[in-house]
Formats: C-alpha cells, structure tokens, sequence
C-alpha cells in the first residue's frame, strides 16, 4: 500500500516563476504566436472570400485561444507556460488544422493521432483528481491506495472520456444528418470509433505505466505536486 504524499513545502515567488516560464525561449514562443496568427489570417482570409461559416468558426477558434490569458488576467489563475502552450497547440491542431483545415479528411490517421494525444492528456487528468481528491481536508486520513489502482483509474478515467466523447459524435451524426445536406459524418463505421477509442486507451496506457513506475520508485504520485504547487503559490 501506498500513502500519497502531498506537495511538501510550498515554493518560493522566484521558483514559482520560473516553474510557470519553464520552455519559455524564444522559439516557443514564435511558434505559440504563430499559432494564433494563422487562425487570424485565415479568419480574414475567408471573410474577404465571403465564406462567413468559415470565418465565424475561424473567428471563434481565435477567442478560444486567449481562454488562458483571460482565466490569467481575470481569475488569477497563473497557468505553466508549457500547459498554456499545450492547450493552444491542442486547438490548432483539433479544430483549426483538423476542421477547418480539412486535415481529418486530407491526412491519414490524423484523428487517431488526436485521439492518442487525449488519451495521453485525460491520464494525466485521472493522476491530478486522485492527488486533489487526497488533498481535500474533509477527510479525516488521506487516501491509502496502490501503485496498481492508481494506474488502472488513471485508464479508465482516459477511456470514459473516449466513451463519452464518441457518444457525442453519435449522436451528433443522428441529429445535423437529418437537418444538414451533405452533411459528412463525424464517424465512417463502428470500426472507425473502435480505432478511435483503441488510440484513446494506448495514449492512456503509457502515462499510466509510467506513472505506475514513478509510484513504485518514489512513493508518491507523479506530475501532481510540482504542477499544483504553483497554483497554490499564486492563488494565495
């Protein structure tokens, strides 16, 4: 059995800084702003074409991206750089290059390569909610769970969000078929969705069996309490 071990002593102002500009250089920062200024050319792009449902689409892909700079200025939430990164190049990716650039239908595999990078993403997720779950102080003892359950939550926590996620598409498909002409599925084929949830659950299965190792070796959960230590820091 395993006693998960809270972050420890909470970080300095300087070392709760340079923890959120971690990867900050200026390479990563010309292709954070490059990101964004594509989305914005090809918003303009479109409307000086009058193709208006791809402009507003575009456009709102574009507000979407400035949701960390809002939550930042607004709710005080001073989110790691490299997290910030993360989920602007998880946009671009998903609904820019993927929808509007039509890369679900010119790349192969391109939706599985999606779904594997969620699977990766949504794992780490089940590793935080245990570590926030066993920080809560209404408990009167902290969590005493093993290395294993750790990770097989960590999987099927990834994989419930699949789930969830195709169901929506489903039904999705069921409704705008009905009331769109040429309207092109979200899912081919039960095999298509298979395919999708198998790339979910491999993206889960490494983080987990890395995870898993960590806890083995150092008695504690992984990615939680250096990540979560700088929120603490700048919420206070």
């Amino acid at each position: 059995m395993m006693s998960m071990n809270g972050a420890g002593k909470d970080l300095s102002p300087e070392r709760s800084l340079y923890m959120q500009n971690d990867y900050r250089n200026p390479v990563t920062l010309f292709i954070y702003y490059s990101m964004r200024f594509l989305v914005l050319l090809a918003a303009g792009f479109f409307i000086a074409r009058e193709e208006w449902a791809s402009a507003v689409s575009t456009t709102l892909i574009f507000l979407l991206m400035f949701v960390p700079s809002v939550l930042k200025d607004r709710y005080r939430v001073y989110l790691p750089f490299s997290l910030d990164f993360a989920m602007i190049l998880f946009i671009f990716l998903t609904l820019f290059l993927g929808e509007v650039g039509r890369f679900y239908d010119r790349i192969p595999l391109w939706d599985k390569f999606l779904h594997f990078q969620s699977g990766l993403l949504f794992g780490v997720t089940g590793f935080v909610l245990i570590y926030i779950l066993n920080e809560q102080k209404g408990f009167k003892q902290r969590l005493n769970l093993t290395p294993g359950f750790i990770a097989v939550f960590a999987v099927t926590f990834s994989l419930s969000i699949g789930a969830v996620w195709e169901m929506i598409e489903f039904a999705g498909d069921g409704y705008f078929s009905q009331h769109i002409a040429n309207f092109s599925y979200w899912q081919s084929s039960n095999a298509d969705t298979m395919w999708d949830l198998i790339a979910d659950l491999g993206g889960a299965v490494i983080v987990s069996v890395i995870g898993y190792f960590w806890m083995y070796r150092h008695q504690r959960l992984p990615f939680t309490p250096r990540f979560l230590s700088i929120f603490r820091q700048n919420m206070k």
